[in-house]
C-alpha cells in the first residue's frame, strides 16, 4: 500500500463513523454493520428500501451513500458510493435536481458512476473516483457489496 493510500484509508476509517454520524439523512441509520469480509463472504451494507421511495432519495448507513435514480425496484434503479469524501472526509450528498454528488466541504463533484466532475473548490488537493459498489435486493431491502 503506498503512503498516500494508507493516508486517505486511515482519515475514511476514522472520519466515516464521525461524518456518517452528524449527517443529515432522509432515513434512520440504524442498519447492522457490515459483515466483515473473511467471516462467511465479503463485507456488505444494507438499508430498507422504505427509506428511498421517491426518485432522489437518500440515505448513508455505515460509510455507504445509497440513492434512488429511477423509479422500479431493480439494482439499476439505485446506487450506492462511498460516503465521505476521498478529498477531506466531507460528507457527500446526491443532488438529484443537478445529477451529481457533492461534497459539502468543498464542493467537489461526482457522476453517479464515481467519475469526477470537479475537484474541491477553495482549497489545495485534488481527489479521485469515488468508489461505486454493485448493489442487490431482496424483499424489502437493498444491500451493497463493499469489500
Amino acid at each position: 500500500m503506498k503512503r498516500g493510500e494508507f493516508i486517505v484509508k486511515g482519515v475514511l476509517l476514522a472520519c466515516s463513523g464521525a461524518c456518517v454520524m452528524s449527517a443529515c439523512s432522509s432515513g434512520d441509520d440504524s442498519s447492522p454493520a457490515p459483515n466483515p469480509p473473511g467471516n462467511g463472504g465479503p463485507a456488505t451494507v444494507a438499508v430498507s428500501l422504505s427509506n428511498l421511495v421517491e426518485v432522489g432519495d437518500q440515505i448513508s448507513s455505515n460509510g455507504v451513500l445509497f440513492f434512488r435514480i429511477g423509479e422500479g425496484n431493480t439494482s439499476a434503479d439505485f446506487v450506492a458510493t462511498e460516503s465521505v469524501c476521498p478529498h477531506q472526509g466531507g460528507q457527500l450528498v446526491w443532488q438529484e435536481d443537478q445529477g451529481y454528488i457533492e461534497c459539502q466541504l468543498h464542493f467537489a463533484r461526482y457522476e453517479d458512476d464515481g467519475d469526477v466532475i470537479r475537484g474541491p473548490q477553495g482549497v489545495s488537493g485534488n481527489t479521485r473516483d469515488l468508489r461505486v459498489y454493485s448493489t442487490s435486493i431482496s424483499g424489502n431491502t437493498i444491500t451493497a457489496t463493499i469489500g
